[in-house]
């Protein structure tokens, strides 16, 4: 097909064969698409790399159809689009990063029938755009993305994605795809039961990773174990920290020890984080050090070790986060470090999390302030969020503002958007005549406009991403002299120029209101607060266990009854060295190599001696 035309119905097989060159499906990929097809509501639940993507593409492609994708994600979705592009095969996203007018002529386009696959975020679902034109779109397909996120008991629950409901309301005959990778069984029927599903309907892949070695190490240094598992552990590996500084602390580390890595988080600019992902997936680039978005819709199959500087704040995310390594099916590592105080940082940062009423209405009303944003305006409208600049103006640290965002999202008052590099777009909104009109009488902007024309093509129909320097260069002129007339030409609505932001941003999904009198459920804050602590506790279990199967106790969390153990894991290894020698440490470690058991030995040595450092000194 075309990049623009309709797709021609054809057998899964086919369509697998055509747009991704594969002969089969992987386990349960043909039975997803398969019940899709027979128009059964499904909600598929498949491990991190199990190719969830393809089990809504494909009988899409089949049906002929338009595939309505709800996505949290902005970045997610842009790849998404450019996998499909690159396949020949339109598609469009809608975020909240978006014109107005941009929005609009994407959802006329839709209702023609000329997107088969049409991506939006959760909170665009409520806007009058989308539900004025929800009637005439020729759906097939409805997939629901990250679908834990619409169930309250969810690890990443946001009351955004309950307007799916009023999808179905209008096109209750179009089968709905729900996709995670992680879901408890309460979290699995919930699921269900907020897509109103016809018949329940769920399949289950095998949440078991045999080719996944599951690691946890205890101790006081953690740049040593980290070495170490990098000397051990040859290829491409992904280091998980918490926060921003970390990264830069850690990447520059492995540097000074001729280690290739690279910082990665959401305080670089766009295309410094695109030049580390590209150099990461393509192995010039051994290690990227990140924050926890970092992984998600990244198709790297030969990942062979993840390390979690310390445990993370739930089972879901950590289980996600180390199923990114070994989608090869060749043996990975996950790592999971851990030492003194551990818990109670945890414990800490949970409770910051959910700041006072006071706190959070101080951040409503700054927020507001620093964008001019009238009580009862500002409904579906979009701002960038500078969290240093609003920590400064209510005299708060940064993660007060964080969390009394995140707690703005859960009360349903905003939906908050992660930076993702967005290039500048440009879509003109004049007519033909007034355009050519210029190109030949305007001095000042024909010339632009002629470059626009020569260089763009389909701008009257959608957005298309532009590059000022190189307008600067043909035109031979600075670049702020072309931004300013785009600036001017959007100003005359002559077109719509969004410039490039890699800004995070938050959409207002209800009218400002007046801060001093913003409500906040204390009985739904108590109970994500009493979920979020069952959580944590799980993973802090997980962590602190010696006695059972890490693999085992993963299964036993998602629901499987039963499962067996790894026989791969610290635990199970430490077993099989005792069986040999009852007398050899527990922290005995084959991927650390003989590190941990000579820690431990200079332990035995400092306490006998009583001495801070080598007892031979």
């Amino acid at each position: 097909m075309s990049p623009e035309g309709s797709i021609i119905p054809g057998k899964p097989l086919a369509i697998l064969k055509q747009y991704w060159g594969y002969d089969s499906f992987r386990p349960l990929q043909g039975a997803v698409v398969d019940a899709v097809l027979a128009g059964q509501d499904t909600l598929a639940l498949l491990p991190t790399g199990g190719g969830k993507s393809i089990c809504y593409q494909v009988p899409a492609l089949c049906m002929g159809r338009m595939c309505l994708v709800v996505s949290p994600l902005i970045a997610l979705m842009k790849d998404q689009v450019e996998h499909l592009r690159e396949r020949g095969i339109n598609a469009r996203a809608i975020n909240s990063g978006m014109s107005w007018t941009e929005v609009e002529n994407t959802l006329d386009s839709a209702v023609l029938g000329k997107i088969p696959f049409l991506l939006v975020s959760p909170e665009r679902l409520a806007s009058d755009a989308f539900l004025g034109r929800l009637p005439r779109l020729p759906l097939g397909l409805i997939a629901v993305d990250e679908a834990h996120c619409i169930s309250q008991w969810g690890f990443d629950f946001r009351p955004s994605y309950r307007n799916i409901a009023s999808i179905r309301e209008h096109h209750p005959e179009v089968p709905v795809l729900a996709l995670t990778a992680s879901a408890t069984p309460e979290v699995a029927t919930d699921v269900m039961d907020q897509l109103q599903f016809r018949k329940a309907n769920a399949i289950r892949g095998g949440f078991a990773r045999p080719e996944l070695v599951l690691w946890v190490s205890r101790g006081e240094d953690r740049m040593g174990r980290l070495l170490r598992i990098l000397e051990n552990v040859p290829g491409s590996a992904i280091i998980y920290v918490r926060d921003r500084k970390g990264t830069v602390r850690i990447a520059h580390f492995l540097q000074q020890q001729g280690i290739a890595a690279e910082a990665y988080h959401a305080g670089l600019v766009g295309n410094q984080r695109d030049l580390i992902q590209k150099s990461w997936t393509k192995g010039t680039l051994r290690c990227v050090v990140a924050t926890n978005a970092f992984g998600m819709g990244i198709d790297k199959s030969d990942v062979r070790c993840v390390v979690h500087m310390e445990p993370p704040a739930d089972i879901e995310s950590y289980y996600q986060e180390a199923g990114r390594a070994g989608r090869d099916g060749r043996t990975a590592h996950a790592f999971l470090l851990t030492g003194p105080g551990d818990e109670e940082r945890a414990m800490e940062r949970l409770r910051s999390g959910f700041p006072p009423l006071d706190d959070v209405r101080k951040v409503y009303q700054a927020f507001a302030d620093t964008h001019g944003i009238a009580v009862g305006s500002g409904f579906q409208e979009t701002y960038p969020v500078d969290i240093t600049s609003i920590a400064s103006r209510i005299g708060s640290p940064p993660t007060t503002v964080v969390h009394a965002l995140k707690i703005l999202e859960l009360n349903g008052t905003v939906a908050l958007s992660d930076g993702a590099h967005s290039p500048s777009r440009i879509l003109i909104r004049a007519d033909h005549s007034t355009i050519h009109r210029m190109r030949v009488g305007d001095e000042r902007f024909g010339k632009l406009l002629e470059v626009l024309l020569r260089l763009y093509g389909g701008m009257f129909e959608e957005a298309a991403p532009v590059d000022e320097a190189r307008i600067a260069r043909l035109m031979e002129w600075n670049e702020e002299k072309v931004i300013t007339h785009l600036k001017e030409l959007d100003r005359q609505a002559v077109i719509s120029y969004h410039p490039r932001t890699d800004a995070p941003t938050a959409t207002l999904l209800v009218p400002r209101q007046d801060a001093a009198r913003l409500a906040l459920d204390p009985k739904a804050l108590n109970d994500r607060r009493i979920r979020a602590t069952d959580r944590l506790r799980a993973m802090l279990d997980l962590v602190r266990s010696k006695d059972r199967c890490r693999m085992s106790s993963l299964l036993r969390y998602f629901g499987e009854s039963d499962p067996t153990d790894c026989g791969r894991c610290d635990v199970c290894r430490n077993r099989v060295d005792h069986k040999k020698d009852p007398s050899a440490s527990s922290l005995v470690s084959e991927p650390l190599g003989t590190y941990e058991r000579n820690l431990h030995a200079e332990r035995m040595v400092r306490d006998e001696t009583g001495s801070g450092g080598d007892a031979t000194k």
